[in-house]
C-alpha cells in the first residue's frame, strides 16, 4: 500500500510541476506577444514618420509604399464622403462632429457650418443670400461701415423665399 501512496504522491508532484511550467510558459508567451505588438507599433510610427515627412523618397521601395499609402488614403477619404452623403451629414470644421446638412451651426460647439456648393456659378448668375440686407449693401461702399439692426418692417418689405 505504501507503494501505491508513493506513486500517487509522485503523480501529484509531477502534475504540480507541469502546471507551474505551463503557467510560466503562458506568462512568457503573453509577454512576448506584448513586446511583438510594441515592435509593430514602433514600425508603424517609423513608417508613418517616413511617409509624412517624405524621407527616403529616393528608395524605390519606399516610393512604392508611399504611392500605395496615398492611394489608400484617397480611397478612405472618398468612402468617408460617401458615408456622409448616405447619412446626410457634414463635418463640423470646429470640432469634427457630424452635423445634419440642414443645420447652420454645430450642435456641439456652435461653429457656423459653411457648405461649399458643388455646382459651378455662372458669371451672369446672381447669387442671393437669404441673410443679405439692403442696409449692409448700402453701407458697403462707405469707408466706415455702420451695422443697422434689421427690423421686422424691413423684413416684410423684401422677403426672399427659401428653398
Amino acid at each position: 500500500m505504501a507503494n501505491w501512496r508513493e506513486k500517487l504522491n509522485q503523480a501529484a508532484q509531477n502534475t504540480i510541476s507541469k502546471s507551474k511550467e505551463v503557467a510560466g510558459v503562458a506568462k512568457l508567451n503573453v509577454e512576448i506577444g506584448t513586446l511583438n505588438q510594441s515592435m509593430k507599433n514602433i514600425y508603424t510610427e517609423v513608417g508613418k514618420y517616413v511617409l509624412e515627412n517624405g524621407l527616403l523618397h529616393e528608395d524605390e521601395s519606399v516610393a512604392k509604399w508611399a504611392a500605395k499609402a496615398a492611394d489608400i488614403k484617397a480611397e478612405i477619404e472618398a468612402n468617408t464622403e460617401k458615408i456622409k452623403l448616405l447619412k446626410n451629414v457634414n463635418t463640423c470644421p470646429g470640432c469634427g462632429a457630424e452635423v445634419p446638412k440642414t443645420s447652420k451651426f454645430c450642435d456641439k460647439c456652435g461653429t457656423p457650418i459653411v457648405v461649399a456648393s458643388t455646382e459651378p456659378v455662372k458669371e451672369d448668375e446672381e447669387i442671393i443670400d437669404a441673410d443679405y440686407s439692403e442696409a449692409s449693401h448700402r453701407d458697403a461702399g462707405a469707408e466706415e461701415t455702420v451695422q443697422e439692426p434689421v427690423t421686422e418692417a424691413a423684413d416684410q418689405e423684401e422677403t426672399i423665399p427659401e428653398d
